[in-house]
């Protein structure tokens, strides 16, 4: 019976998680991080705001955590978008167009992005883009090296250039006017400075 119990806590803890989530990003879209209070959040999530408070820290935390899961989304989709390719660099490609396509189909992840370094600080910010981003785009380089296909050049360093090349193109989709004129301008861009490291044949 106790291990029942148990597992009914676990789940009821995990749904109210999902809830003050959820209901926290709705109001962070909506609203903005400022003008929303953890009061807010327990409202619409229909928990008190002790229970919000069991589950994170802070507003800040909260914030984190979305942003941890949208950046997770977005970088899910593209090692899936490159699963379709047998050539390295067409991978690269496509990669590189679904980091983009992906922002201009999700005005919610570009509204986290939009707010998340006066949230977070760019010191947290960018400590989380690395340990999502860094490692997709570092293996990239080293397939392409392994198969001769790269340039004899540092692949920690480039991996960094990429690196702050692609957080650049999602902050300017952020400003756009127009996101899907301006990631296909991002993408020309993108695609002929990858090139520059690419082995000639």
């Amino acid at each position: 019976m106790s291990d029942v119990k148990h597992g009914r806590r676990e789940i009821y803890a995990a749904l109210t998680r999902k809830a003050v989530l959820d209901a926290a990003k709705t109001l962070f879209v909506g609203k903005g991080f400022a003008n929303t209070s953890v009061g807010d959040i327990a409202t619409l999530a229909n928990v008190s705001k002790g229970a919000v408070y069991h589950h994170f820290d802070d507003k800040q935390e909260i914030f984190a955590q979305l942003f941890r899961e949208s950046l997770g989304g977005v970088l899910q989709a593209v090692a899936d978008s490159m699963l379709g390719f047998d050539q390295p660099w067409a991978r690269v490609d496509a990669a590189t167009r679904t980091f983009l396509a992906v922002y201009v189909a999700d005005p919610e992840a570009r509204m986290l992005l939009q707010q998340v370094v006066g949230v977070l600080g760019e010191q947290r910010t960018r400590a989380l883009d690395e340990e999502f981003a860094l490692p997709i785009i570092r293996a990239m380089l080293v397939e392409l090296d392994k198969v001769g296909e790269l340039k004899p050049v540092s692949i920690d360093a480039t991996a960094r250039i990429i690196f702050d090349v692609l957080c650049g193109a999602a902050s300017s989709l952020v400003d756009a006017t127009n996101a899907e004129v301006a990631a296909h301008e991002l993408e020309v861009a993108i695609l002929c400075m990858f090139s520059g490291f690419r082995r000639s044949e």
